[in-house]
C-alpha cells in the first residue's frame, strides 16, 4: 500500500497568501465605509423614530411633549450625542418630575458619529408642531460631508430625512444647501 499524503507546497501557500492580501487590501476600505454609512443610518433612523412618536404624543394626549437628551432618564442636558428620551411635561417647567412618565427612550449616538445642528431640547405641542425648527446632521467621525446625513424638523413637526436631489454625491439640507461635516 502506498499512501499519498496531501497538503500545500510553500509556493501554493505563499501564492494563497499574496491572492488573499490582495483581495483585503482592495475591499477593507470599502467595507469601513458601508460600516460607518450604516451607523449614520442607524443614528438618523433612531433620531426620526423618536421625534415622530413625540410629535404624535403630542397630538394624541393633547399636550406639550418633551424630547430631549438625557444622561440619568430623569434631567435633560444639552448634547444630543447623550440618550434620548420623551416625556410629558405635565408642569410646563422643562424637566422630567417623578409624576411625569417616560413615553420612551432611545441610545446614545455611535461613539464614532459626530451630531451638529441642535443642542437642548424640542417642545412638541398639543397640534404636533415643535418650538423651533432644525437640521440634525450627523457625520462619520473623520467622514466626508457625502457620507453625512440629516434629519429636517419643521416648525409644523414634520420629519423629513435629507436627500441628495441634485445627483452629486451630497445630500441637502431644507434650504437645499449641501450638507458639510466641518
Amino acid at each position: 500500500m502506498i499512501h499519498h499524503t496531501r497538503g500545500l507546497t510553500l509556493l501554493e501557500m505563499l501564492i494563497t497568501l499574496a491572492i488573499s492580501a490582495i483581495l483585503l487590501t482592495v475591499v477593507a476600505p470599502n467595507v469601513q465605509s458601508i460600516l460607518a454609512a450604516n451607523r449614520v443610518t442607524s443614528d438618523i433612523n433612531n433620531i426620526s423614530a423618536l421625534t415622530q412618536q413625540a410629535r404624535f404624543s403630542a397630538i394624541n394626549e393633547q399636550q406639550t411633549i418633551l424630547l430631549c437628551p438625557t444622561t440619568n432618564y430623569s434631567n435633560c442636558t444639552s448634547s444630543w450625542a447623550n440618550a434620548k428620551m420623551i416625556f410629558a411635561d405635565s408642569n410646563g417647567n422643562g424637566s422630567r418630575d417623578n409624576s411625569e412618565p417616560l413615553i420612551a427612550t432611545t441610545d446614545p449616538l455611535s461613539k464614532t458619529n459626530r451630531l451638529s445642528g441642535i443642542s437642548g431640547s424640542l417642545t412638541f405641542e398639543e397640534n404636533g408642531g415643535i418650538s423651533r425648527a432644525a437640521t440634525i446632521t450627523i457625520c462619520p467621525s473623520g467622514g466626508e460631508a457625502k457620507d453625512a446625513s440629516a434629519l429636517l424638523l419643521s416648525l409644523y413637526g414634520r420629519v423629513v430625512v435629507a436627500n441628495d436631489s441634485n445627483n452629486d454625491g451630497i445630500k441637502e439640507d431644507s434650504d437645499g444647501d449641501d450638507l458639510s461635516c466641518s
